[in-house]
C-alpha cells in the first residue's frame, strides 16, 4: 500500500470526478499543491446486492 490522498476539485460547483495523488498533501495559501502526471483517476465499484462501495486508482 502506498501514502496519498484523494483531490476532488470541483470549479464553479461543476461536478468533476475524484483523483488520488501519492505522498502527503502540501498546503500552500492557495490550496494543495499537485504533480498533475502523478494523480490517477479513482474508479468506484458498487455491490448491486449490498450496495457496499470499493474505490480503486488503476
Amino acid at each position: 500500500m502506498e501514502t496519498g490522498f484523494v483531490i476532488d476539485a470541483g470549479d464553479y460547483s461543476a461536478p468533476t470526478t475524484p483523483f488520488w495523488h501519492p505522498g502527503e498533501p502540501d498546503k500552500r495559501w492557495y490550496g494543495l499543491k499537485i504533480d498533475k502526471r502523478a494523480r490517477k483517476p479513482v474508479e468506484t465499484w458498487r455491490c448491486t446486492s449490498c450496495h457496499y462501495l470499493e474505490s480503486y486508482a488503476p
